[in-house]
C-alpha cells in the first residue's frame, strides 16, 4: 500500500489549515493508500522530519505550505527514492507556480497520485545551503528583507518595501566566474535560477529546466520599467541591454560591497562572495 506523509506548516500564509487537513482526509477515504500527517514547529524541523520519515518509511512526501516548507522537505528527501509532491498553502508558492501545481486542493491532491516525476536538480551554495527554486543578491533580496522586517503585510507592506528599495537603489559590481569565462557586471541584482519564474509570475529566463544539470544566472543591469513589466507577461528580450542571462553548472561571484542574500525566500544575511554549483538529478519531484 502506498504510504504518503503530508508535512504541514500550520502557520504558512497566515491561514488556518483545519479545512485543508479535512480535505486531505476526505480525499484519502476510499483510496488504496495510507496517509500520515506531521506538522512543523520551527525548531529542529530538519532532524525531526528525518526521524519521522525513517520511522514511517513513506513512498511520497507532500509539502503543505509555501516555499520554505518545500525546501525543508526537499533537503530531507534529496538523494532518496521518495517522491516529493506540493500542496500550495503559503504566502509564497514560487515552486508550485513554476510546476503549474493547481491552487485547487482537489486538483493538487490528484497530482500526488497521478502526476509525472522528474529527477530535479538542486543548487548548493557555499557547500552549505541548498536551493531549489530561485535565489538572489541585491534588489529582490532587499525586498524580501523589507517585507520580513516590516510591520505591514500584504500589498501595502510589499508596496512600502518597493518604495524603500527604489529610493536607495544603487548599482554594485559583480565579478562572475563561470565554467568557461569571467565577466564583470555593474548591476542591481544577480539571481541564481533553477527555474524560470518567481512566484509572482515574473519570468527570468526562457531556457531554464529543473532537470537539465544547469542553472541560469540572471543579471539585472539597469532598472527598466517596460522590460520588467514585460517579464510578467512571459517575455524576456534576450537582446535587451538592461539584463543578461548566463547558463552554467557552477559559478563563483565576488561583489565589490556586501548585498542582501536570499535562498528560496529565506534571508541569509549580507554577503560579498558566493559559490554556487549544481547537484544534478538529486530530487524525485512530482510535476
Amino acid at each position: 500500500m502506498n504510504k504518503i506523509l503530508f508535512v504541514i506548516n500550520p502557520i504558512s500564509g497566515d491561514k488556518d489549515k483545519t479545512d485543508l487537513i479535512n480535505q486531505i482526509d476526505e480525499w484519502a477515504e476510499g483510496l488504496d493508500i495510507s496517509i500520515e500527517k506531521w506538522e512543523t514547529t520551527g525548531k529542529d524541523d530538519d532532524q525531526k522530519l528525518k526521524d519521522c520519515i525513517e520511522k514511517l518509511k513513506p513512498q511520497t512526501v507532500v509539502a503543505v505550505g509555501g516555499d520554505g516548507t518545500v525546501m525543508l522537505c526537499a533537503k530531507v528527501v534529496k538523494g532518496t527514492e521518495i517522491a516529493l509532491g506540493l500542496l500550495p498553502a503559503g504566502s509564497a508558492n514560487g515552486m508550485a507556480t513554476e510546476l503549474e501545481i493547481p491552487q485547487d486542493v482537489k486538483e493538487a491532491l490528484a497530482l500526488v497520485l497521478k502526476g509525472n516525476t522528474i529527477q530535479a536538480d538542486m543548487l548548493l551554495f557555499n557547500d552549505a545551503d541548498y536551493g531549489l527554486h530561485i535565489s538572489d543578491v541585491g534588489l529582490n533580496a532587499g525586498l524580501v528583507k523589507e517585507f520580513e522586517e516590516g510591520e505591514r503585510r500584504g500589498f501595502l507592506g510589499y508596496a512600502k518595501g518597493v518604495t524603500n528599495q527604489l529610493m536607495n537603489l544603487e548599482q554594485f559590481q559583480a565579478t562572475i566566474k563561470l565554467d568557461d569565462k569571467t565577466v564583470i557586471e555593474d548591476c542591481h541584482m544577480v539571481a541564481f535560477a533553477n527555474a524560470r519564474r518567481y512566484g509572482t509570475g515574473a519570468v527570468l529566463n526562457t531556457i531554464g529546466k529543473l532537470d537539465d544539470g544547469l542553472f541560469e544566472i540572471y543579471v539585472l543591469r539597469e532598472l527598466s520599467v517596460a522590460g520588467l513589466a514585460a517579464q510578467f507577461f512571459d517575455h524576456v528580450d534576450e537582446s535587451a541591454s538592461y539584463c543578461q542571462v548566463y547558463q552554467t553548472s557552477q559559478v563563483k561571484i565576488k561583489l565589490n560591497r556586501p548585498q542582501t542574500f536570499q535562498i528560496d525566500g529565506e534571508l541569509m544575511g549580507e554577503i560579498d562572495e558566493v559559490n554556487v554549483k549544481i547537484e544534478a538529478g538529486c530530487l524525485r519531484l512530482i510535476i
